[in-house]
């Protein structure tokens, strides 16, 4: 009888040669960016549902809904004397040169105002006919629109 030898089995081990190569950085690296991919690919399609913060108006309401055209140049006035236009805060001194640059970038685009409801009428006005002087040629004001059971009721 042998005697019994513990290192017999690795012995045979030693010896061993695997038939697949190991998975190299190259595998490793194809599952680190199709991860990527798919997290990019995750947000791009949520983040138009992210809502930005933004300037609080509160429009004033009108049984006419004539609808505004997507693409259109919007500007906010608000209670505050403010004139919101292209993500920038601007006075009444510095509205008729951004429009200016504004119009002659886009002049097919047309101009949406919005005003809060307490904002007065003059500040409209001066608004309109700076985007007129900047040479926008269809300036719309937004409405509230109202519901067909508020006006039923009336």
């Amino acid at each position: 009888m042998k005697p019994f030898d513990p290192h017999r089995n690795s012995q045979y081990l030693r010896y061993f040669k695997p038939t697949r190569k190991p998975a190299g950085v190259f595998s490793i690296s194809i599952a680190f960016s199709d991860t990527a991919l798919l997290a990019l690919a995750f947000f791009l399609s949520v983040s138009p549902f992210v809502m930005q913060p933004g300037i609080n108006i509160e429009l004033p309401g009108s049984p006419y809904s004539g609808g505004a055209r997507f693409q259109s140049l919007v500007l906010s006035i608000t209670r505050g004397g403010w004139y919101y236009f292209n993500d920038e805060r601007l006075t009444a001194e510095r509205l008729p040169a951004a429009l200016k640059k504004t119009a002659s970038l886009h002049p097919e685009l047309p101009l949406i105002i919005e005003a809060d409801e307490r904002v007065s009428h003059g500040e409209v006005v001066t608004a309109w006919n700076a985007a007129l002087e900047a040479g926008i040629k269809e300036v719309s004001i937004a409405t509230r629109i109202s519901a067909i059971s508020e006006e039923v009721g009336k």
